[in-house]
């Protein structure tokens, strides 16, 4: 990189932060629910009650139907948020997670990495998610983010362990979770997609066996019983546009079933695999399509929100672009029995 680049970088992150903290001053109420979730689901934790089965008190105005006792987010967003709600306000621990992943992009070592970081920062839906309308897609970016960046270096076991936590943190990542395990068995890496696995599982199963089916009903099964939201509602933004196929199925009168969706699915998935190579970037760039399609296909609402991290991906791609050879000392390391 040239010497002008971290000096840009760090001007462009000092501004991105500078306008997350100024919105986070600006007097008024958050204007969706997951703030009221986190809050209260931080101080269940630090007082050593289950979050899950929690009964929330969330402003009629932002609140969801029938999520009154549902905490629909993965354990790994605590990670960032009992720190900083312990501290202040859960949004700064969202805010660090922006900060953590953009970091990260920028130590990918390609020559569009500044741009990328520029763009995740300065974009004003990643700006708004983090602070007026907070969204706890931010924690599992940031683990992905630092998975993608060490890789770059050739820190395999780092990056393996680094993909659990995301999976740990975020729904969508059990999405694109088969690619990376198709990767990881076309390069001869079960050993990581193991140690993934096992991060993952490490995290969630307490939380699991606390309370089993709370954590199902809250984390799995509640995303597809809720009920589908017209195209067009108010919502946060002022107008919502459910673009999902139940949210145009329901305006006109009928519903598409589950089993029909995730059959869509599975064939997305399975054009997608086609397009997985032993490549990094060609893991980001499938898993981008998949799961923006997915998007579309599978929940019953879409939330703008919910492309946080199909562009996230995209970004990362576009920084791997030109990526130079990792140096001797961090040269990827060798599959177990075959060092020296």
């Amino acid at each position: 990189m040239s010497k002008r680049e971290p000096a840009a970088f760090i001007l462009v992150l000092a501004a991105a932060l500078a306008i997350r903290l100024f919105l986070l001053a600006v007097p008024g109420a958050p204007k969706t629910d997951v703030f009221y979730y986190d809050t209260q689901a931080v101080a269940d934790l630090l007082r050593g009650a289950n979050p899950y089965g929690h009964i929330y008190v969330v402003p009629p105005a932002v609140a969801t139907p029938g999520a009154a006792r549902v905490f629909a987010y993965l354990p790994g967003v605590f990670a960032f948020l009992v720190p900083a709600g312990a501290a202040m306000d859960i949004r700064v621990g969202l805010i660090l997670a922006d900060v953590v992943a953009a970091i990260s992009l920028y130590a990918i070592r390609g020559k569009y990495s500044v741009w990328s970081a520029a763009i995740f920062l300065l974009l004003p839906p990643t700006i708004l998610f983090s602070t007026w309308f907070p969204d706890n897609s931010m924690p599992a970016i940031a683990f992905l983010a630092v998975a993608i960046a060490v890789e770059s270096r050739g820190k395999r076991w780092a990056s393996a362990a680094l993909w659990g936590l995301a999976a740990a943190s975020s729904q969508l990542i059990w999405l694109v979770f088969p690619l990376y395990l198709y990767r990881s068995y076309k390069l001869r890496r079960l050993w990581d997609a193991a140690v993934s696995a096992l991060v993952a599982a490490a995290t969630v199963v307490p939380f699991l066996l606390w309370a089993p089916g709370t954590f199902f009903y809250d984390t799995t099964l509640f995303q597809f019983e809720r009920e589908a939201l017209s195209l067009v509602t108010s919502g946060p933004f002022g107008i919502n546009l459910n673009l999902s196929i139940q949210g145009i199925a329901s305006t006109l009168g009928f519903s598409v079933p589950l089993v029909v969706r995730a059959g869509v699915v599975v064939l997305v998935l399975a054009v997608a695999m086609r397009y997985v190579k032993g490549s990094l970037g060609s893991l980001l760039l499938a898993s981008t399509l998949f799961l923006t399609v997915t998007l579309f296909v599978l929940p019953e609402d879409l939330y703008l929100a919910y492309f946080e991290l199909p562009l996230f991906m995209l970004l990362a791609w576009f920084a791997l672009r030109g990526e130079s050879a990792p140096s001797p000392r961090e040269a990827p390391e060798a599959p177990p029995g075959l060092k020296t």
